[in-house]
C-alpha cells in the first residue's frame, strides 16, 4: 500500500497524510507493551520524570494527558503498586501530594521503547527533523484547538 504517494499536481492527499500518521500511531503504541508496562504507563513515567515539582500531581497529569481526574489516579496507583512512583507530600500544602519516579522507574526509563522511535527520526538528515517538529507542531496545535472547541 503506497499510503501517502503524490497526485498529479506532486501533493499527497490529506486523507493519505492521515492515514499514515495513524499508522505510525499505531506501531509506536504497539512498541509500548514492554517491561511488564502498557503505553499510557510509560507516557506517565516519563511525564513524572520530565515535570517540574509544581506538575507533579494527578491533576496535572491528567491534564496533560488529556484525561479524567480518575482515570489519571488510577495510573498512578498503579504504577505507585510498581514501585515506579513514590508519593511525596508538600509541606507547604497537605492537600497537595507530589508524584516522584523512584530509581527503578529512572533505570526503566533507560529501555524507554520511544528511543527506538527516537532513533529512527535521528537518522533523518537535519533539515528534515526541522520540518516535521514545525509540521507536527502545527498539526498538535490544531488537533487541541479542535478538541477545545468540541
Amino acid at each position: 500500500m503506497d499510503f501517502a504517494e503524490p497526485d498529479r499536481a506532486g501533493a499527497a492527499s490529506p486523507q493519505a497524510i492521515a492515514d499514515v500518521m495513524l499508522q505510525i500511531s499505531h506501531i509506536a503504541d504497539s512498541l509500548g507493551y514492554t517491561h511488564g508496562l502498557k503505553p499510557s504507563q510509560w507516557t506517565a513515567l516519563r511525564y513524572f520524570a520530565g515535570a517540574n515539582n509544581s506538575q507533579r500531581t494527578v491533576s496535572a497529569f491528567a491534564d496533560f494527558h488529556a484525561t479524567t481526574r480518575g482515570a489519571a489516579s488510577q495510573m498512578v496507583e498503579v504504577l505507585v503498586g510498581k514501585e515506579l512512583l513514590v508519593r511525596v507530600p508538600v509541606p507547604e500544602d497537605r492537600r497537595v501530594t507530589q508524584l516522584h519516579p523512584t530509581p527503578k522507574a529512572l533505570e526503566l526509563l533507560r529501555h524507554d521503547p520511544l528511543n527506538d522511535f527516537a532513533g529512527i527520526i535521528a537518522a533523518l538528515p537535519g533539515e528534515d527533523q526541522y520540518k516535521l517538529a514545525e509540521t507536527l507542531t502545527s498539526l498538535l496545535r490544531g488537533l487541541l484547538e479542535k478538541r477545545q472547541s468540541v
